[in-house]
């Protein structure tokens, strides 16, 4: 297999060298505050999970807003590659890009949290589950957006609505329709790993709680590789 946009997409960033050092240590810069200033678990957990997916959805989003109006995404489709194995290969290159990326971050506030090794394990999965949740969100947001100011403004509007639903912000009651919400959306492990992370809870999210938010996103996924046809016309689309 040769997965040219998974290539591409590693090719750029990598010699954006200035970027991708800005993207590390941008966010490394944001955590230090929280992680050494005392701030309450719940708190610092909320604020850390709201930057890690607005990170990946605005840079799933944005880039793809500029490559429609500049024209290559439109020139890339013009040569016939298929808009399903775009899709697939964008979002599964855009979130591996985020991991790399935004893991120093996490190892900052596990370390100074000073995290068991079972919060660390949890750590991963919990990434990778929000970065691809992120990135397929950004597609979307791409997709109905008209500009890139456009397209912030949804990525941030969106990205809260789902924070807010996965119990970043609040923990709903029991057995209530927000508890069957929270526990199907995709932020609520990252969220989890936060907390547990900087000791607000005495154990780190289990496996098993990864199952359900997994199939959530997976038939996203399902969904938008489906749909890949008119979304990326929608994004190309030089009258928008």
């Amino acid at each position: 297999m040769s997965l040219p946009i998974w290539r591409i997409e590693w090719r750029i960033a990598i010699r954006r060298r200035r970027l991708l050092a800005f993207n590390v240590g941008i966010p490394l810069l944001l955590v230090v505050p929280l992680s050494f200033g005392g701030a309450p678990a719940y708190h610092a957990s909320s604020a850390y999970t709201m930057l890690f997916v607005l990170f990946g959805t605005f840079g799933s989003a944005i880039p793809l807003l500029r490559e429609g109006d500049g024209g290559p995404l439109r020139r890339i489709l013009l040569t016939g590659f298929p808009e399903p194995a775009f899709v697939t290969e964008r979002v599964l290159a855009g979130s591996a890009l985020d991991l790399l990326q935004l893991f120093p971050a996490m190892a900052l506030v596990l370390g100074a949290g000073r995290a068991g090794t079972d919060v660390w394990v949890a750590a991963i999965p919990a990434l990778i589950l929000a970065f691809v949740a992120a990135n397929l969100v950004g597609l979307w947001v791409a997709a109905l957006a008209r500009s890139i100011a456009e397209g912030a403004l949804l990525a941030a509007v969106v990205s809260l609505f789902l924070l807010h639903g996965s119990g970043v912000f609040r923990t709903p009651a029991p057995d209530s329709w927000g508890a069957i919400l929270e526990s199907v959306l995709p932020y609520r492990a990252l969220h989890e790993t936060f907390l547990a992370g900087t000791g607000g809870l005495t154990e780190a999210p289990m496996p098993a709680g990864l199952l359900v938010p997994a199939v959530t996103t997976a038939l996203l996924f399902a969904v938008t590789v489906g749909c890949s046809s008119k979304l990326l016309e929608r994004i190309s689309d030089p009258i928008r």
